[in-house]
């Protein structure tokens, strides 16, 4: 079975213009005898929701576009469509079209189980016959967790991949780091071949980055198309038929993942993709003299093209302005100085005013080089933004510093790259002095910080319990804090995590404060500070906040394990305990470990 993956950039919901190019793909799959062709998911209507008044007029309209692409398809094809909205996710079905046919397979295996099967768990997946091959088809990870977890009949399964690029989620690169993601995993539990399918382009603030690929059984990569581009890829699918041997296929090298580099490309791809779908064709941008700023004239240049980058070199810049006309003369983009301003106003006020000036006449969207870390702490909240898109909203600064690394390493545009006082963060201490954060090592313990809170949702007290610096996560996270509602001003950001701002987001109005932020750091009563063997000191604690963790961390023991069992075995793999109870080698509490963190009390 030859199996065709048409990795394609689309425009969501343009459905006249996405059919033509989805029919011109089928033509060339069938010239090359593919017997299924697959789409991306996102490809014919994207994967954001729609406001609830134009979900009817909308599935309309997608209703019509299907049916005129399964009447014109030079070969069969999956296509995944939206079936409804629910909440703000949309639920999606993947369709066959075949000789003219539609045939919603996720939707069949409610209707007609006998015809279209559904394989066993939490997670219904469907499966369906298809040229002599028993296909599952997977829209999302639990639904490969279920095609793990079960044994199944299905020799091919077939994901289709919803997950934009996310730093933190290691999956979401598909095959361009197949060393650390979970698919050989998944093709060596299921014992079947895997097929990814994945988007490419940039789709609202959600960037994917392609790297579809199909692996064998063993979790061997046979095939896979590139990374940040468009393609037709086309495999031998190598299952055997009865009394055959499976064709053996040359296994393909993964490549090697760099994510830095990854970063930098998806962030290009995703500015590239919001600009133009949105209708523009320039961008502006002011550099006040931040690394931040350098950054993001470099990934606008790689994006649209230097003589579509417009720079103000902002008075803001001070004695950075000669090394940021520097930059722009190297990238070969337009700049303009800003003009002289009053003192009695703020010159990053003024720049951004004298920025949308330039911008609307050369008719650009302004870009804003405000990073995740800048966002998180509130800095320069409160002033003029002229910005319609915030390209590093979702990325840490940490994170921007190895991208000029690795940026500087292909081609050396940064004369240097480290951090300076622009790039300064004043945090304000309990005791009313203010800490100055500004070299690397300092910008990394921040982001960390901000890390463990924001993505790994680490409470308070488990960070200041980690920290070398206790009364840094006080600050960092009182400022975080305080920064909620002006944060909410931000322009829209290129999503590059799995958790952003908006999802650590505060309710405003909410009059509860978390009373060891209010107070001075770790003051909870009468404590003793206490060190480690090597002398580091630590956080210090009191006999009642001991005591409760202790308590805490004794539920969650007794929660994991449950009471007492049998050695090596959990409540997680109960066969060994009904083994040993069917054996009768339990005998009397001797012949059962005690697990349970409290005594037999």
């Amino acid at each position: 079975m030859r199996i065709g993956i048409a990795q394609i950039n689309t425009v969501p919901g343009a459905f006249d213009a996405t059919v033509e190019r989805m029919v011109a793909q089928s033509k060339r799959a069938a010239e090359q005898n593919v017997d299924l062709l697959l789409f991306p998911l996102a490809a014919l209507a994207g994967v954001d929701a729609l406001p609830y008044a134009d979900t009817p007029s909308f599935m309309r309209d997608a209703a019509e576009a299907m049916l005129s692409l399964s009447e014109r398809v030079a070969c069969p094809c999956v296509v995944p469509v939206p079936l409804d909205y629910d909440g703000q996710e949309a639920n999606f079905d993947a369709v066959l079209l075949d000789g003219g046919d539609m045939r919603p397979l996720c939707l069949m295996s409610h209707l007609r189980p006998g015809d279209v099967s559904v394989a066993r768990g939490e997670h219904e997946v469907p499966q369906f016959e298809f040229g002599g091959e028993r296909l599952s088809i997977a829209l999302s990870y639990e639904s490969l967790d279920a095609l793990d977890d079960y044994e199944y009949e299905g020799n091919v399964t077939l994901f289709f991949s919803g997950y934009p690029f996310a730093m933190d989620d290691i999956s979401s690169a598909m095959a361009a780091d197949l060393e650390n993601a979970r698919f050989e995993y998944d093709a060596q539990t299921m014992g079947s071949w895997l097929v990814g399918v994945a988007p490419v382009g940039g789709y609202g603030d959600q960037v994917f980055t392609g790297s579809s690929f199909v692996m064998d059984p063993k979790g061997r990569l046979v095939a896979m198309a590139p990374a940040f581009e468009e393609a037709l890829l086309v495999a031998d699918i190598g299952t055997a038929g009865e009394g055959e041997e499976a064709p053996l296929l040359e296994s393909l090298q993964p490549e090697v993942y760099d994510a830095p580099f990854h970063l930098w490309q998806a962030l290009t791809l995703g500015i590239h993709d919001f600009v133009s779908k949105q209708g523009y064709t320039d961008v502006a941008l002011c550099l006040d003299g931040t690394l931040d700023a350098a950054v993001l004239l470099a990934l606008a240049s790689d994006a649209v093209g230097p003589l579509h980058v417009h720079a103000l070199v902002g008075a803001s810049a001070g004695p950075s302005a000669p090394a940021c006309r520097e930059l722009a003369r190297r990238l070969r983009v337009d700049q303009v100085d800003a003009t002289g301003h009053p003192r009695e106003y703020d010159i990053r006020d003024l720049d951004e005013l004298e920025l949308a000036s330039m911008a609307r006449e050369c008719g650009a969207l302004v870009l804003s080089s405000a990073d995740k870390t800048g966002l998180s702490l509130g800095l320069r909240a409160g002033q003029v933004s002229c910005a319609r898109l915030c390209p590093l909203g979702d990325v840490y600064r940490s994170d921007v510093l190895d991208m000029a690394h690795v940026r500087n390493t292909i081609s050396p545009i940064f004369r240097r790259v480290d951090l300076t006082e622009a790039d300064a963060v004043a945090l304000p201490l309990a005791d009313g002095s203010v800490r100055t954060i500004v070299g690397e090592a300092d910008i990394t313990r921040v982001d960390e910080i901000l890390l463990g809170y924001i993505e790994y949702d680490r409470t308070y007290a488990e960070l200041a319990a980690e920290a070398v610096e206790a009364e840094l996560v006080h600050a960092v996270l009182c400022a975080e804090r305080n920064a909620e509602l002006l944060r909410r001003s931000c322009p829209p950001v290129l999503t590059m995590s799995t958790h952003t701002l908006d999802d650590a987001r505060f309710p405003l109005g909410m009059a509860w404060h978390d009373d060891h932020l209010d107070a001075e750091p770790f003051q909870f009563g009468s404590m003793s500070t206490t060190s480690t063997d090597e002398g580091t000191p630590i956080r210090p604690t009191s006999k009642s906040e001991n005591d409760l963790d202790a308590t805490l961390a004794m539920l969650r023991d007794l929660a994991e394990q449950g009471g007492f069992f049998p050695t090596n075995a959990t409540p997680f793999d109960p066969a060994k305990l009904a083994e040993e109870f069917k054996e009768g080698t339990l005998s009397g509490f001797d012949a059962l470990p005690w697990m349970s963190p409290f005594s037999e009390n």
